[in-house]
């Protein structure tokens, strides 16, 4: 029987989990009978940080937790998970040793998914995968406003350089990126212009091939509205991918900062190009997936937490020219994404 090991569970409990619904019945169908339901009590580990994990869950019911660790060897919950909630995602995207820790609160039911059946399946269903990724990216893109939203309040969202491109140039292939030459737009753009508003629809998403930018967020405290700078964008940045994952607002304003030159990708050619070309949609989504994961690491790794798998990553990393600031291992292929880089920008001259 097609449920024989989820009798529990249906596609419909599923569907309505959020970001679910981009998965159809027969990719519901796959995950109940290929994904394995267990219980768990209060105080059981399902991911580690700093430890490898095998499998993907998904949260049926019950409460867990997010905790990070920090430098002062404590730790510090992040937020509560209940039902619906996908988790180990991250490390299932870049390979990377977990930055957090998830334990079971009160009694739950988890179902696991085998990374290795989850690869194959990914490699061998081209429809799946990209559904597949795009739930990634949209879940991804949720839990780090919520995170930003968090250090922001306390504080502590840090002033970092966001450069990121080269990971969706490592996913992507040489043919997708003629496609962005071909239909994307370059743009000049001088000091101060606002090229994104925060609360405002994107027009398009934004690759930085020169200058600088800023990212401000607009905090309101006592009726006083204030803008405050979050972050730098220099060359190499992807901006304007989260409001095109979810087709919703910017959470942030972006300026211009120094002369700079883009690459903008309208979001109508490129929602049509995702649609009638399914293989460029997976690597899109898991090129967006990747990025966003990345971004959480660095954030929590900046402000001092998620240490134990920041320490275990840059052992890994030390061949990497601290002046880049790129985790080329994240990605096989990455060793090209530079190429493939400089190639568009001399395409574009």
């Amino acid at each position: 029987m097609l449920f024989m090991k989820t009798p529990q569970i249906v596609p419909e409990t599923l569907a309505q989990f959020p970001f679910f619904s981009i998965l159809n019945q027969r990719d519901l169908e796959w995950i109940l009978h290929e994904g394995t339901p267990e219980k768990c009590q209060p105080g059981r580990v399902l991911i580690q940080e700093g430890h490898p994990v095998e499998s993907l869950y998904l949260s049926i019911s019950g409460t867990l937790a997010v905790t990070v660790s920090r430098q002062d060897g404590g730790e510090q919950e992040l937020k509560r998970l209940f039902a619906g909630e996908l988790m180990g995602e991250m490390s299932f995207l870049d390979n990377h040793l977990p930055s957090a820790t998830i334990k079971v609160v009160e009694d739950s039911q988890v179902l696991s998914l085998s990374k290795t059946t989850l690869v194959r399946k990914l490699e061998t269903d081209g429809d799946f995968a990209s559904r597949f990724y795009h739930l990634l990216s949209l879940k991804l893109s949720d839990q780090l406003r919520g995170l930003s939203g968090l250090l922001t309040e306390n504080q502590a969202l840090p002033s970092e350089p966001l450069r990121k491109v080269l990971l969706v140039f490592a996913v992507l292939n040489d043919s997708d990126i003629a496609w962005m030459i071909a239909h994307g737009v370059p743009e000049k753009v001088i000091p101060n212009t606002v090229l994104i508003q925060q609360g405002k629809p994107v027009p398009a998403v934004y690759i930085l091939l020169e200058g600088t930018l800023g990212i401000y967020i607009s905090l309101t405290k006592n009726g006083i509205t204030t803008e405050k700078e979050v972050a730098k964008s220099i060359k190499g940045e992807i901006l304007g991918e989260m409001s095109f994952v979810e087709i919703g607002t910017a959470s942030a304003t972006v300026k211009v900062v120094e002369n700079a030159w883009l690459l903008a990708l309208p979001q109508s050619q490129l929602a049509a190009k995702l649609e009638e070309d399914r293989a460029f949609a997976s690597r899109f989504y898991r090129a967006i997936a990747v990025v966003l994961s990345n971004r959480w690491r660095d954030r929590l790794m900046r402000r001092g937490f998620a240490t134990l798998a920041n320490d275990l990553t840059s052992m890994l990393s030390e061949e990497i020219d601290a002046e880049d600031e790129l985790d080329f291992d994240v990605l096989e292929g990455t060793a090209i994404a530079g190429t493939r880089f400089d190639w568009m920008i001399r395409q574009l001259r």
